[in-house]
């Protein structure tokens, strides 16, 4: 692979000061090889004990801008996180999970183009051997888009961890500000 553009290797270097909900970990992982010339990932686990969920963030960057892209860059993402038994009967879940992909844009400010994706909820059960995890269920969100600048990746990147945050019901991630009931 030839040498990363200034403007992608620059959007890299911003995700390093992101700073991340203390409950999320972040790790690199292995990027996709055949979607973009250029690509980067990280992976993401929620709660450390139990897992909470995970979640997944890929940065594509392709010069030639493809034109279901409308871009040179696309984010793609991935959030995963359990939920309880009583959310996973609502009807309106899916609905409910893609509205929070778009409210955290939203609230983000920036721009975006093209921004599609699919959200399922599951259920499983375990057995035998595994019966001890009972029933299981979880919401799942794939979502991608394309900035509308590449100087705003690491802002981009924050929506994303903000959609986790979300999808785990952890509270917001605001640097420097505590919630009421914090204060001692």
């Amino acid at each position: 692979m030839s040498t990363k553009p200034d403007p992608f290797a620059e959007a890299l270097s911003a995700l390093d000061v992101v700073e991340v909900h203390p409950e999320i970990e972040i790790s690199s992982a292995p990027a996709p090889g055949r979607l973009a010339p250029f690509a980067h990932a990280v992976t993401a686990q929620i709660g450390l004990d139990p897992e909470v969920g995970s979640g997944r963030f890929v940065l594509l960057h392709d010069p030639s801008r493809p034109p279901t892209w409308e871009s040179d860059c696309r984010i793609v993402v991935y959030v995963e996180a359990d939920i309880d038994a009583e959310m996973e009967q609502d009807q309106l879940l899916t609905d409910v999970g893609w509205a929070w992909v778009q409210e955290c844009l939203t609230d983000s400010g920036l721009g975006y183009h093209a921004l599609g994706g699919t959200v399922t909820a599951t259920r499983s059960t375990s057995y035998e051997a595994l019966s001890a995890r009972g029933h299981e269920n979880s919401i799942q969100i794939r979502a991608s888009w394309s900035p509308e600048r590449v100087t705003e990746v690491a802002e981009h990147y924050a929506v994303w961890l903000a959609l986790m945050e979300t999808c785990a019901g952890l509270p917001p991630h605001h640097p420097g500000v505590s919630r009421i009931g914090d204060i001692s």
